[in-house]
């Protein structure tokens, strides 16, 4: 029997018959390990340990998960049975851990290693061909990253909660993404708003059907670039009062605009928050039940580039749809650090215009699909019309005003992707249609507008333009991003209003403690220490160097706090004040309402009775009151 190691369950369903058609009168049995099987334990120490899980060498310890014994027994069960072991595990460096981790356990040295960025006979039947080992510098990377967190998250936090008396936590990478949040609000709040003025000209076209406008440019006769807002609301009034101009200049020219890329996480993540009002942590879970299914690319990559060979496919695709594809594939930069093991996310099978099990993953995939074709399609092409006239104005000095306008000639990818049937470009709506004008020509205004305008706060982050944030800084990896969203707002560092992420109190107060005395919380050195994972992975470094690296200046930073008296840990049950007019059903004590607002809050009427008789009766609350036709523990 041949035994095939899997990560998640749910790509059974697509293996186990996908194995006998590879291997036709071959005995395949296909297991899932279910995720990680082994971790750092969550609490013991000793003498030997620096904290929990690592040993003063910086060894780690590990043991299996409860939730993963089960599979443990039965992957140790099967591989008895079997003669030949696949270890089929994700194509990151996480699924690289996981796969080092069963082999581990099992304790076996003979075995295969394969990877599938895609479950399609095709894809599968060249890992086949292709096994390797386990690459044991990307397990080392892995393996450092998990320690690393472990040593920020247990030595820091429990120095946190000693000096602040209150539940916080930080974290390696966590504690990166609450100070952007707080940084932006910082810029919010020492925002000053600036009152400044403009004018708009509008004219009519030689028809007299349509208008057009140009707007005026102060800089450089009334404005600088580094001062550039005109205050003096007479002046814009004088300016859009302005009744005749002449055209100093008008040209002609086209410009192209290229598609976006296809998808990588980040990008995706934002995507469906925008498209579909989805949280990161629901889009990555819905793209993992698609991933398992077979009909998208994996999902976890920071390559915005398709592969050579699907160039054929995507050709005849759009062929079919009455849209042109580039001649040659267009590339995609890939942000700085990305390690782009794995093409940009697309669907396995082109042609399929619908895929997944239920709407939200048929929506996912629409969106994942068009993209991906629209990347490869040719460039969408404008008319471009620019005019510059001018006028005199106050003090003889010259008014300078601007007028663009901008038509679509050839709609190329936007076709597709914009959903736009129509066939005709030629009827396309010009954005500002400027006539043809020549030089010298005298204009008649036909009515000025006095613009008033304000400078803007930066605005809020949202969880996906936050992962959007931290992606450009080099903050996290592909793998990460959703759960580092989840961290946060669950832990009540931050909260999130009208979809916008607003630093609550504690997170406030708990970056106060960490800015200026704990290095890893600075946005530049979590981006090198990003790095000096990657040379890991390259082997162009070691574990014990980079763990040792961090330790010694994590001990440091550490040693400043120690010496700081203690203040008492705060309870993190909000106080409730009990309530004379509602009593427990079972004891007759005063019920009390506890309530936490936000992600992971909650609100119920539990007994008063708890501490002194162990009453455990609770109510949920229904407006406001507690409803005693659902209790629990009675």
């Amino acid at each position: 029997m041949k035994l095939l190691i899997i990560e998640a369950p749910g790509k059974l369903k697509k293996l186990q018959p996908m194995m006998k058609k590879l291997r036709p009168g071959e005995d395949w049995q296909v297991i899932a390990s279910g995720g990680h099987i082994r971790d750092l334990p969550a609490k013991g120490q000793d003498d030997t340990m620096i904290t929990t899980g690592v040993r003063k060498n910086y060894a780690p310890v590990y043991e299996v998960l409860e939730k993963s014994s089960r599979n443990v027994r039965a992957i140790k069960a099967a591989a008895k049975q079997a003669n030949e072991i696949y270890l089929a595990t994700d194509p990151d460096r996480e699924g690289e851990s996981i796969a080092w981790h069963i082999q581990q356990v099992l304790g076996v040295k003979d075995y295969k290693r394969i990877t599938f960025n895609e479950i399609t006979l095709k894809r599968v039947q060249e890992a086949l061909a292709n096994p390797r080992q386990i690459d044991l510098n990307r397990v080392a990377s892995q393996e450092c990253r998990r320690v690393l967190d472990r040593l920020v998250g247990y030595l820091v936090t429990q120095e946190l909660r000693r000096l602040m008396g209150k539940p916080t936590s930080a974290g390696r990478v966590q504690s990166p993404a609450v100070y952007l949040v707080v940084l932006r609000e910082r810029e919010i709040r020492n925002f000053v708003v600036i009152n400044h003025f403009g004018a708009r000209l509008h004219f009519v076209t030689p028809s007299g059907k349509t208008t057009w406008s140009a707007e005026w440019q102060p800089v450089p006769d009334f404005a600088t670039k580094e001062h550039p807002y005109i205050q003096d609301g007479n002046l814009a009034q004088l300016v859009a009062s302005t009744r005749n101009v002449v055209v100093e200049v008008c040209e002609d020219r086209q410009s192209e605009r290229d598609p976006p890329a296809p998808f990588i996480s980040s990008s995706l993540q934002q995507a469906a928050s925008n498209a579909l009002k989805w949280d990161p942590d629901k889009t990555m879970q819905v793209a993992q039940r698609l991933y398992e299914q077979g009909v998208i690319t994996y999902h976890r990559t920071d390559n915005p580039n398709v592969p050579d060979d699907a160039m054929e496919d995507i050709r005849k695709v759009a062929s079919s749809l009455g849209v042109n594809a580039v001649a040659e594939r267009r590339t995609f930069n890939a942000a700085e650090g990305a390690q782009e093991g794995h093409p940009a996310i697309t669907p396995t099978y082109w042609a399929d215009e619908v895929a997944g099990e239920g709407p939200e993953e048929q929506a996912l995939y629409k969106l994942i699909r068009i993209r991906a074709l629209a990347s490869q399609l040719e460039a969408a092409i404008y008319d471009v019309r620019t005019a510059k006239l001018l006028a005199v104005g106050p003090d003889r000095k010259p008014l300078r005003f601007t007028a663009t306008g901008k038509t679509i000639s050839y709609r190329g990818w936007m076709k597709l992707l914009l959903g736009d049937d129509t066939d005709d470009d030629e009827d396309a709506e010009a954005d500002n249609p400027v006539p043809t004008l020549s030089p010298k020509q005298i204009l008649p205004v036909h009515s000025g507008e006095l613009l008033k305008k304000k400078t803007q706060p930066p605005a809020r982050y949202s969880k996906a333009s936050l992962i959007k944030e931290m992606e450009r800084r080099g903050i996290g990896r592909p793998s990460t991003f959703a759960s580092i969203m989840k961290n946060i707002t669950s832990k009540g560092l931050i909260e999130e209003k009208s979809r916008k992420l607003v630093p609550a109190g504690l997170g406030e107060e708990t970056i106060a403690r960490l800015e200026g005395f704990f290095s890893f919380v600075e946005l530049g050195f979590t981006r090198e220490l990003e790095r000096d994972l990657d040379k890991i992975a390259q082997g162009q470094d070691t574990y014990g160097a980079v763990v040792s690296r961090l330790h010694k200046r994590l001990e440091a930073e550490l040693s400043k706090q120690r010496g700081l008296p203690s203040v008492p840990m705060q309870s993190s049950r909000p106080a409730a004040t009990p309530s004379s007019e509602f009593k427990c059903g079972k004891c007759g004590q005063p019920l009390a309402r506890r309530q936490k607002k936000g992600e992971g809050g909650y609100d119920f009427w539990g007994c008063t009775g708890y501490k002194s008789s162990g009453c455990k009766v609770s109510y949920p609350t229904l407006s406001g009151k507690p409803n005693f036709d659902k209790p629990k523990g009675l």
